[in-house]
């Protein structure tokens, strides 16, 4: 069965993505993001493709073909963004309504993150034809570049990727099972595997706590760890890092 939609992890291999920081490489989060979203589409009995589920190089034409003879209807292209902004972007075809790309950084939105913009760019030297290869080298695939926020934001998008991607990961999983007409179940309900409630003691309190199973690796969220213990969580934007203050 031909997938309805292929999802691209931009970059990869020796190109490690402009959207890359101290903390993280554009790569690697892309294909984190990419490789979250491909579970819960086939959780969700979503036929779906990735264009690469591991740290290799593609070349535009390579990836752009891979895209183009998938057999796909649609292709989110997933990236971190640079250049100084914050918020969320879609990027669609000039040849495209925008109705998708809309709906999806809406989606982004309503899980906190600012709104940037959805918007398309033309091919400076041939206006009837866009700019970004995503959209002219992939032939009927309807794709959009989703830009989840700014690696080098002078706000907040580096705690909030850092913190909430995988909400960001999911509105786009939301979004397009709603838009295509399939049942769309949450995460708690169809992924005890990888969302779930741990209980125990912590500071002598008995507490339950929302967490993500990964990897064999149970993951807690750091401010209601550090606030049990009567710290407070600060974040340096100008360092790219979280303080743990004490009371």
């Amino acid at each position: 069965m031909d997938p309805i939609l292929i999802i691209d992890s931009g970059h990869g291999g020796k190109d490690p993505g402009g959207g890359t920081n101290h903390l993280w490489k554009e790569k690697d989060f892309a294909l984190q993001i990419s490789l979250y979203q491909y579970e819960r589409f086939r959780q969700l009995g979503i036929p779906v493709a990735l264009t690469r589920d591991e740290d290799v190089f593609l070349s535009s034409v390579e990836r752009a073909r891979i895209v183009r003879e998938s057999g796909a209807e649609y292709c989110f292209s997933n990236h971190i963004n640079a250049g100084g902004g914050d918020g969320v972007e879609t990027i669609h075809s000039i040849h495209a309504n925008p109705a998708l790309a809309t709906l999806l950084a809406q989606g982004i939105v309503d899980e906190g993150q600012n709104l940037r913009r959805v918007f398309s760019r033309r091919l400076t030297t041939d206006p009837t034809k866009d700019y970004f290869f995503m959209h002219r080298e992939t032939g009927s695939v309807k794709t959009t570049i989703i830009e989840y926020g700014f690696a080098d934001s002078k706000l907040d998008d580096v705690e909030q990727l850092q913190m909430y991607w995988m909400d960001y990961a999911e509105a786009v999983v939301k979004t397009f099972t709603t838009f295509i007409g399939r049942e769309y179940k949450p995460p708690n309900q169809q992924l005890p595997e990888v969302q779930r409630t741990v209980n125990g003691l912590l500071n002598g309190n008995r507490v339950s706590i929302d967490s993500y199973l990964m990897n064999s690796t149970t993951y807690v969220p750091l401010r209601f760890i550090a606030e049990s213990f009567g710290a407070e969580i600060e974040w340096n934007a100008q360092r790219f890092e979280y303080n743990i203050v004490l009371k």
